[in-house]
C-alpha cells in the first residue's frame, strides 16, 4: 500500500493506491491543518476496518440483487446478491498510478470478463484533483461489451473532528429518496416531506437509531448538499443522479481519527452514484464519466 499526496496553498489530500482511496483531507487554516474526514486512526487500521472509509466502490455500489435482468450481466454463483461489487470488489484491490502531479493523481485498473463475476472487460480511471479549496473526484470507465457499472467514492466527513455529528448542520437539495420493497430492492420514489429525511432546510444532525440515514436521495441539480459547523462548510456538487448518505450506523471496528472503536454516528458518508433502482448498463459505445466536487470553505 503506497501513500500519495496532492497539495496546494488551501488543501492537502492523502491518497492510497489500495482501493484508489482517500485517507485524509486537510484544510489549511492559518498555520494549522484541520482534518475533515472521519477515518481509521492509522494506515494499518485503514486496511483492517471494513466500513470502506475513503475507498472506491465497484463495479457496482450498494446491493445488486439477483433478478432476471441482472443475471444476464453477472455470475452470482450461489449468492442472491453482491454487496459493493462482490468478493473481488474495487475496495479490496490495488490500483495503478498512471499520473501524479502536485495537484492531481490518476489511478487505473483493468478488470477482465468475469474476473470479478461481472461480464465484460472494464477499464477504470479514478482521478483526484484539487482546485483552490476543492477536491474533485472523477470516475471514468470503458468496456468492450455490455457491463454493469455504478462506481462510488466512500468518504466519511466530520468537519471539526468531534465524536458525533450533532455539531453539524445538513442541507440536502433533494425532494425525494428511494423506497425499498419487501426484498430490500430500491424501486419507488418517496417524498421527503413529512419524514425525518427532510433536509431541504438546514437541520442539525441529531442522529440516533430512529433518525439515522442510509438512503439514496434523488437529485435535480448539481449542487446537492451543504454540511456545516460553526467554523467550516462543505458544499457538494455532482453530475451523478443520486446521492447516498450514511451516518455510520454500524459500530466502527477500529479507533478513528475522531472517535474510539465501537462508536456510532461519528461521520457522514457522502457518495455520488447512479441510482440503484435502475439497471446501470454500460455499453461498448459509451463512456462512464461522472464527477463529484467537495468544496470547502472556512467561516470567519
Amino acid at each position: 500500500m503506497q501513500l500519495y499526496t496532492i497539495e496546494n496553498d488551501y488543501i492537502k489530500v492523502e491518497t492510497f493506491d489500495y482501493a484508489a482511496s482517500v485517507y485524509q483531507i486537510y484544510l489549511k487554516v492559518d498555520s494549522e491543518k484541520q482534518k475533515v474526514l472521519s477515518t481509521p486512526k492509522t494506515h494499518e487500521l485503514f486496511v483492517s476496518n471494513t466500513l470502506s472509509y475513503g475507498r472506491t466502490i465497484g463495479r457496482t455500489a450498494g446491493r445488486l440483487h439477483k433478478t432476471k435482468e441482472t443475471v444476464k450481466y453477472v455470475d452470482f454463483k450461489d449468492s442472491e446478491f453482491l454487496q459493493h461489487g462482490g468478493p473481488n470488489k474495487f475496495s479490496l484491490s490495488t490500483f495503478k498510478v498512471i499520473e501524479h502531479t502536485p495537484h492531481k493523481i490518476v489511478y487505473f485498473m483493468h478488470r477482465d470478463h468475469l474476473e470479478d463475476q461481472y461480464h465484460g472487460d472494464l477499464d477504470v480511471y479514478i482521478t483526484y484533483e484539487i482546485e483552490g479549496s476543492s477536491l474533485i473526484v472523477r470516475h471514468e470507465a470503458k468496456t468492450n461489451s455490455e457491463s454493469l457499472c455504478n462506481i462510488t467514492f466512500h468518504p466519511y466527513f466530520n468537519l471539526n473532528q468531534s465524536t458525533s455529528l450533532n455539531s453539524h448542520t445538513l442541507t440536502v437539495f433533494s425532494k425525494y429518496f428511494l423506497g425499498q420493497n419487501e426484498k430490500g430492492q430500491f424501486n419507488h420514489k418517496v417524498s421527503v416531506i413529512g419524514t425525518y429525511k427532510d433536509y431541504l432546510k438546514p437541520r442539525k444532525l441529531l442522529i440516533d437509531q430512529e433518525s439515522k440515514l442510509d438512503d439514496i436521495f434523488l437529485l435535480e441539480q448539481e449542487h446537492a448538499l451543504r454540511l456545516e459547523t460553526n467554523s467550516y462548510q462543505l458544499d457538494v456538487y455532482t453530475n451523478y443522479p443520486s446521492l447516498v448518505l450514511f451516518t455510520q450506523n454500524k459500530p466502527t471496528m477500529t479507533d478513528l481519527s475522531n472517535a474510539l472503536s465501537n462508536s456510532l454516528f461519528t461521520g457522514l458518508a457522502i457518495e455520488g452514484q447512479k441510482t440503484q433502482s435502475e439497471l446501470n448498463l454500460l455499453t461498448k459505445d459509451d463512456t462512464y464519466n461522472y464527477y463529484t466536487k467537495y468544496q470547502f470553505s472556512i467561516k470567519r
